[in-house]
């Protein structure tokens, strides 16, 4: 799926990853978790090469359908408290999720609409207190405006805490509220990297890397 790859992500950068369905983005996420978790299950690692991850690497990550926060049915509040030990940073991670209804506190997971259960399982990921964030389909499940509300919240709380934070994403409202340090272009087996705001206006999805 991937081949020739070879980039760099810097400690505290913003990076969003982007290409058609089925160019292999999930799977690009998948070798970087997979050296920062310490996986060895197959898919989990490139046949070729080695992704170098850092020593003090703590990684919270969310790729639907493999790897997500679990939940019980605990009220929402009694989960972050489990993770974060204090309640006051508990309601604050709730609210910068966009769960700022006190109603939400109480609520279970299996409770919540498809919209409310991506906003829990962010707020589950930054309660972890990682400096390494990977998130999948990011936003996928929620409106438009939502989903820039909280891909700017989660941008802002990246910066400010200094999280390195990598999301995929195809959605043009949410790449641009990520407001991303660097993007990658992945397609044809190769992942083509972008700075800045030329990563915004970026658009060869399918271009090798070098070929700039």
């Amino acid at each position: 799926v991937l081949r020739d790859v070879n980039f760099e992500i810097m400690p505290r950068e913003v990076v969003a990853v982007v290409g058609l369905s089925g160019a292999g983005k999930t799977t690009l996420l998948r070798m970087i978790v997979g050296a920062a978790m310490r996986l060895s299950a197959p898919r989990f690692k490139p046949d070729a090469g080695q992704v170098v991850v850092p020593d003090n690497v703590r990684v919270a990550a969310l790729l639907p359908g493999e790897l997500e926060p679990e939940f019980g049915g605990e009220p929402l509040l009694e989960h972050m408290y489990r993770k974060l030990g204090d309640v006051v940073a508990s309601i604050e991670v709730l609210n910068i999720s966009g769960l700022s209804d006190a109603v939400f506190y109480r609520a279970r997971f299996t409770e919540l609409s498809t919209g409310q259960k991506e906003r829990a399982k962010l707020a589950s990921l930054l309660a972890e207190r990682p400096n390494l964030i990977i998130i999948d389909e990011f936003a996928a499940h929620l409106d438009a405006l939502t989903a820039q509300r909280v891909a700017r919240k989660l941008s802002e709380i990246a910066r400010r805490h200094g999280i390195t934070l990598i999301v995929a994403t195809n959605r043009p409202e949410v790449l641009r509220a990520l407001s991303p340090t660097k993007v990658l272009y992945v397609g044809y087996g190769a992942v083509l990297v972008k700075e800045g705001a030329e990563g915004l206006k970026g658009k060869e999805v399918g271009a090798r890397v070098g070929e700039k």
